[in-house]
Parts: structure tokens; sequence; C-alpha cells
């Protein structure tokens, strides 16, 4: 009598013990193309649950998401494009893609989703480096100190209570969800900002630009705005200072109600409420004169014209929700075309990853060879009704 030999399967992410949020500096801080091989060995060791030296998805899922803050999509796909012959990543794959892992640096991606969590960038000192992105999306729902975004084209950003200065240059046709204590652009083009600032924003250089109040919600906001201590009745989204400002018409406007979208971030599959502590949006708010303050900008020395937009027309329309989860559980099959009167639901492509949104109610087309690969299984809704000083520390 034969007796048929059980091989032991692999931990699974609902086997293993999830791993506690890190508390500091990430032990990717340092990640780079030129890292050692031997700190890469030491995250390899720190990551692999059954010893094997190699991590398998769920293994990173662990490491990389439970314990260090990263989205789902972003884990699946570093895994597809690193992983071995043997359908795990071993030392090599990762030593090549380790450059990727570093929390504090983000650059150089087309039509990818990058989530960084609470707990994943808000060690003292650290600063947040978004560069040289097409097509992608990135939530920064933590935290940060100071936090930089260059030479980003077709981006969407959400980026968390931010205690100094958030930096965005060069940037083009990009959509901006902000909180922070001070906003400064330079030779930005196109670009869509909700905005929450503690002192007036500074543009330089920049054109056609749209500003609205914050609109974006995320588990623990309310927590990370208290932190930054900021309050979300004094807001200066509308008191804007143009250093390139001209008399004859501003280089920004306000957007009206119905252009206006609002971002609700859910880490998993399960929904829950809105979480902006910030006012909610309305064409009596975005028709709110500019709160004034004692900063001068040196406008008394070089008189340069500030010509204010022209304010809003009321429509009757409303602002748009849009609902985006983390992809948590695979889902096998095709889904379903969905049925909407008020509701698009859409999805993008790459390995996992959404692709680029237009404005509202406009999906970008994906590129093709994107499109060949997984799709993501976030949705969006629309028209809901409801309702670094640089400590430089991937240097």
């Amino acid at each position: 009598v034969f007796q048929k030999r059980r091989v032991p399967e692999t931990p699974t992410t609902c086997d293993m013990a999830k791993r506690a949020r890190l508390s500091g500096v990430s032990p990717l801080a340092r990640a780079s193309a030129r890292s050692k091989v031997e700190d890469v060995q030491k995250i390899l060791k720190d990551a692999d649950s059954d010893g094997d030296s190699l991590l398998s998805l769920e293994e990173l899922q662990s490491y990389l998401g439970d314990y260090l803050g990263y989205g789902q999509l972003e884990i699946r796909e570093f895994f597809n494009e690193h992983k071995s012959e043997v359908g795990k990543v071993d030392l090599a794959g990762l030593q090549r893609g380790f450059a990727r892992l570093n929390p504090y640096l983000i650059g150089k991606r087309n039509g990818c989703t990058i989530w960084r969590k609470p707990g994943a960038v808000c060690a003292p000192g650290a600063q947040v480096n978004i560069e040289d992105l097409v097509d992608c999306k990135v939530y920064i729902c933590d935290k940060t100190e100071q936090t930089f975004v260059d030479e980003c084209s077709g981006c969407e950003v959400l980026i968390g209570p931010c205690e100094g200065a958030t930096f965005v240059r060069d940037c083009k046709n990009c959509t901006f969800w902000v909180a922070t204590r001070q906003l400064r652009t330079r030779g930005c083009t196109g670009c869509s900002f909700y905005l929450h600032s503690h002192t007036e924003p500074i543009i330089e250089a920049s054109k056609e630009l749209r500003f609205a109040p914050f609109a974006a919600s995320y588990a623990g906001l309310a927590d990370h705005m208290a932190a930054a201590k900021m309050d979300p009745g004094k807001n200066f989204w509308n008191a804007i200072y143009d250093f390139t400002g001209r008399a004859d018409g501003a280089n920004w406007r306000i957007l009206s109600l119905g252009e206006c979208r609002e971002l609700e971030l859910h880490d998993g599959d399960a929904l829950g409420d809105w979480q902006c502590p910030s006012p909610e949006l309305s064409h009596e708010l975005l028709c709110t004169a500019p709160l004034t303050s004692d900063e001068t900008h040196g406008q008394s020395m070089t008189q340069i014209p500030q010509t204010r937009p022209q304010l809003p027309e009321a429509t009757g329309a409303k602002a748009s929700r849009e609902v985006v989860s983390d992809e948590v559980v695979p889902k096998a099959g095709p889904q379903p075309a969905p049925e909407a009167k008020n509701e698009a639901m859409t999805g993008g492509s790459g390995g996992g990853y959404p692709g680029a949104t237009g404005g509202a109610g406009a999906v970008a087309a994906a590129a093709p060879a994107a499109a060949a690969r997984q799709k993501s299984k976030f949705i969006k809704v629309r028209s809901l009704t409801p309702d670094s000083q640089g400590v430089s520390l991937f240097a």
C-alpha cells in the first residue's frame, strides 16, 4: 500500500502572524543601487519567515506591507518582476530591485500606484522625494517633515500632513491633495491643488494652476493633522502669492464645485467613513475671502502684481468623490462591467497598478504593454452624493 506524501505548503498571509507596523526609521531608508550585498542579505533574513533564503509573495506582503506600510499593488509588482525561476525572490532578485524599496525616494516609474501607509515615512528628520513619475498614483498616508515633488507628469499625488514645506517643481498636468505648513511651486503647468496650508502658498514661474480646499480622507488623517499642529479651520488655500504675477491676468484660478474631486482612501477592502477633518466642500467655501497673514514675501519692495482670478460660478453641480482601496486579496476571473447612473468604476493596469485618469469623468487609455498585465482591484466611484532638511535617509 502506497501512501501519498503531503508536501508542506508555504504559509499564506492568513497563516502568518501579522507583523506590527514599524515605529521609527525604516530599515530600507538607505536602500539604493549602491547598497552592499550584506545590507541586502540583512533585509532578506529579516523578511524570510521560513528560513529558506527565498521570499514568497506572502513573506513580502508581511514584511513590506504589514511591517513597513507599502501598498499591496506595489508589492505584487515587485514580486512578479524580481522572482526567480523557482517562483520566489532570491538574493540576486532582491538586490536588483533594492533601490525601488526605499520608502523615502519614489522615482523613475511609469503607470504605477504607490502607497505609504501610516508609520511608513514619519520618522523624525525624514524627507520624502517624489520625482520623475509619469501617469502614477502616489498616496502618502502618513505624516511627513518635508516633501519634494519634481518633474512629474499626469500623476495624482496625496501628501499627508507635512510639518514643514512641500515643494512642487516642474510638474505638468498633475493633481495634488496636500496638507502642509507651506506650499511652494515653481515651473508647474496645468496642475490642480486641493490644499490645506498654514501659510500663504507661493507659486513661481507657473501657469494654469487650479486651487480648491483640501478634500481627502484616510484612516488616521485627523490624528496626523493634530500631530502636525494643523488647525483644520485655518487654511490659506486661496491666499496665493505669485512671484511672477502679472497685471493682465492671473496664473491660477479657483475650481468650481462641479470640477472638484474628493479623494477617499481605504487600506484594504473594507470601506469606512469619510475622515477628512477639513470643512466640507461647497460653493460658498470656494468663494470665501482669503485669510490674511503677517508675512509679506517682500511685496513692498518688489511691487509684483497680484491679480486675483474671478470667483467660480454656481452651476448646481456637486463635487465627485473617488474611492480607492488598496488590493488585499486577488480576485479571480473577469469582473463584470458596472451599471452606473451616478457612479463610474474604473480599473487600471500594469501588474495590478491602476492607470492614469484624466479629469472628472475621463479615463486615460493605458499603455498596450500595461494592459496585458493583471487588473487592479480598486474601484473609483464618481459623483457619490452623501453625504528632507534633509537628513536624506536614502543617501
